[in-house]
């Protein structure tokens, strides 16, 4: 049986007697569709509706169904068959167009859905070769360092993609320096100064910048020595024929490997003759905005009784010298200048 065939028969019948499909499913108490779907193949009327239908169609069952030779026939079966393989062929459609979309909307899942990131330990070849922490997002691939950057490829969404890493970056320790946040693994020692993910048309490039130790750290050691010249040295009284001794050393202090303490003390001496009169001891720590230098005092040791000793001094920075501001020493001298 050809159900293409009997569909064109059907059709040829239906409109010899110049019926619509509409017309037709009323008479056999079926929807339009149904005779829809005869027509193009899709299907073939019940056992119990060919009667009816032949006679509808003024024809015969045998007509109907393209059957020449009428003996030893069993309609019934052969409808039934002819069912199970129109509903076998629909099937395999059915499966080769699904694979395409299921395809599809496996891809848009896998690039839009969050699989989280896991911490990867790697070898830091660029300094001492340690080992360094990074947050990878998960079926990343092709992992590539140059320098202080390393890169992973993946098929999955930029979006998708930012949002793991930035859940990763926030388990970090955030340092601030230069109006800029940094992102510090105090396990590693390292600081994530910048990542980046780069979009491609087939796939997306995910990049760390790293920095050895604490990088804010670094910079600040960088900076205080850029402007004072030195550190870990001593600014004396830049007078001449002043009885005034200053001795202001700023030092640095190491916390452990990569993190140091900006620290300083103070000796000042009013000479009397040959005598030494101590005027200020102290130490405490150092802090530098723009062209400020501030020292903090944690602790005075001694100091002459007819003199008020501040808790903080501050001090302009120009050309390596430091000029006191607010001068708490004005009865000893005018100006102090510190080089």
């Amino acid at each position: 049986m050809d159900n293409n065939k009997i569909g064109k028969t059907i059709a040829s019948l239906r409109k010899k007697k110049n019926l619509t499909q509409q017309e037709l499913g009323n008479k056999l108490f079926v929807t339009d569709k149904a005779v829809s779907k005869w027509e193009r193949g899709l299907s073939l009327p019940d056992i119990t509706i060919l009667e009816k239908l032949s006679q509808v169609l003024d024809s015969d069952i045998y007509e109907i169904l393209q059957i020449e030779n009428k003996n030893n026939i069993d309609i019934e079966k052969l409808l039934k068959e002819e069912k199970i393989r129109i509903k076998r062929q629909l099937n395999k459609k059915t499966a080769i167009i699904s694979i395409p979309i299921i395809l599809f909307i496996f891809i848009i899942l896998f690039k839009l859905l969050p699989f989280g990131y896991n911490v990867e330990h790697i070898r830091y070849l660029y300094y001492d070769n340690k080992l360094i922490n990074l947050g990878i997002p998960k079926f990343s691939f092709m992992m590539k360092n140059n320098e202080n950057i390393y890169s992973y490829k993946s098929f999955r969404g930029k979006s998708v993609l930012k949002s793991e890493i930035k859940n990763y970056v926030n388990t970090l320790e955030h340092i601030s320096c230069n109006n800029t946040v940094y992102y510090y693994d105090p396990i590693s020692k390292t600081t994530i100064i910048d990542y980046s993910i780069v979009g491609n048309l087939l796939y997306n490039t995910i990049s760390y910048n790293i920095r050895n130790g604490n990088y804010c750290n670094t910079l600040q050691i960088e900076e205080y020595a850029e402007k004072l010249g030195i550190l870990n040295g001593m600014h004396t009284l830049y007078s001449e024929n002043s009885n005034l001794i200053i001795q202001f050393f700023p030092t640095i202090s190491k916390v452990d490997e990569f993190t140091s303490e900006f620290n300083a003390s103070m000796n000042i001496y009013y000479m009397d003759g040959n005598d030494a009169k101590i005027i200020e001891r102290s130490y405490g720590t150092i802090e530098i905005k723009e062209d400020i230098l501030t020292y903090y005092r944690v602790k005075i040791t001694e100091h002459t009784e007819d003199l008020e000793i501040p808790n903080v001094s501050n001090f302009i920075i120009k050309d390596h010298k430091l000029i006191l501001q607010e001068n708490y020493l004005d009865d000893y001298e005018k100006s102090i200048i510190l080089q």
